[in-house]
This record gives structure tokens, sequence and C-alpha cells, in this order.
């Protein structure tokens, strides 16, 4: 009888598969999922939230100080950099996911307008900043 050999048990589970966000970023994901869940309704709940904070600042602002209009201007200040803040990364996330992904669908039409929204999209995003360097 001969000793049996080494036996290998993987303690790590059943995998887990990477969720959406990432897919996005890799450009796994089809455009489709990726367009209307991300950069369109995505930007919907990223935006509320921002003005929603924004609100909050500025109503906590003239908590501070009922009777001075300052307290409620430097809430308001105070959440637009939230906002700035949010909305950057996540605007950049969606551009550069929303480029990869364009090629994952059947009409390479849709390629080529994702791509285009995309260009549009950063343009969009420049100007503005640039106005402010200037």
């Amino acid at each position: 009888m001969t000793a049996p050999g080494p036996m290998f048990i993987d303690l790590s589970g059943p995998s887990v598969p990477d969720p959406s966000w990432k897919r996005c970023w890799r450009g796994e994901e089809m455009l489709w999922k990726m367009f209307w869940g991300w950069f369109f309704f995505g930007h919907g709940v990223v935006l509320g939230c921002s003005f929603g904070v924004m609100v909050l600042a500025m109503i906590l602002g003239f908590a501070t100080d009922p009777g001075s209009l300052n307290a409620g201007f430097a809430g308001m200040a105070t959440g637009a950099v939230l906002l700035v803040l949010a909305i950057i990364p996540y605007g950049l996330w969606c551009g550069v996911s929303l480029w990869r992904c364009a090629k994952n669908c059947i009409n390479p039409l849709w390629t080529y307008a994702a791509r285009l929204i995309v260009i549009v999209y950063g343009i969009g995003i420049a100007i503005p900043l640039s106005k402010l360097v200037n």
C-alpha cells in the first residue's frame, strides 16, 4: 500500500465576480449598462446628492449665525467645494470607462456615438476649467 499524495484544499471559497464599476474601468461591461446605469443616471445621483449636501451646508451656516447672510454663503461655498470634489473624480472615471466600454456593443455606430459623447463631455468640462485658470 502506498501513501496518498498531497491534498490541497481551497480555503478561499467560491470566487466572487468583480463589481460592475471595476468591470467598467477595465472596459469589460456592456456599453448600455455603462452609459445608462453609470454615466446617465449616475451623474444624476451624484449631482443630486452633491446639491443636497450644498443645501444642508447652507442651512447649517444659517443655523450657526442666523443674523448673517455670510454664514449661509460660507456654508454654501463649502458645499460647492464638496460638489467639485465629488464630481471631478466621478466624471473622470465615467469618461474613461465609457470610452473603454464603447467597443462592447453589437452595432459599431454606437461605439462612435459613445466616444463622441465622451469627447463632448470632456470639452464641456475643460471650457469652464480653462476660464478659472485665466
